[in-house]
């Protein structure tokens, strides 16, 4: 089932370019997008776990957290970037 992270990280993981990079090239994420600083909006069907585990395995020890979307949120954002967290996929 697909789920919808958030990935918050500090600059010691590293540039927005690298991190970007290494969500391309898993096979863990199925959509990405970014409007905040330093945040990735992430669908994935695989646990926060393993979402860190790869993170960790590409970009090194830099500081971040995976966590899950819950229905209990609530923001101010683009429309497009909603859509992909509550419908789970780019529309």
């Amino acid at each position: 089932m697909r789920k919808a992270y958030l990935l918050v990280y500090s600059n010691s993981l590293g540039t927005r370019e690298k991190v970007k990079n290494c969500l391309d090239k898993s096979n863990l994420v199925i959509h990405w997008r970014y409007d905040l600083p330093n945040a990735f909006y992430i669908i994935s069907e695989d646990s926060a776990n393993e979402l860190s585990d790869m993170i960790r395995g590409k970009l090194g020890n830099g500081r971040f957290i995976v966590t899950e979307i819950s229905s209990n949120k609530q923001g101010w954002l683009p429309r497009q970037t909603w859509d992909l967290i509550n419908k789970k996929k780019r529309e």
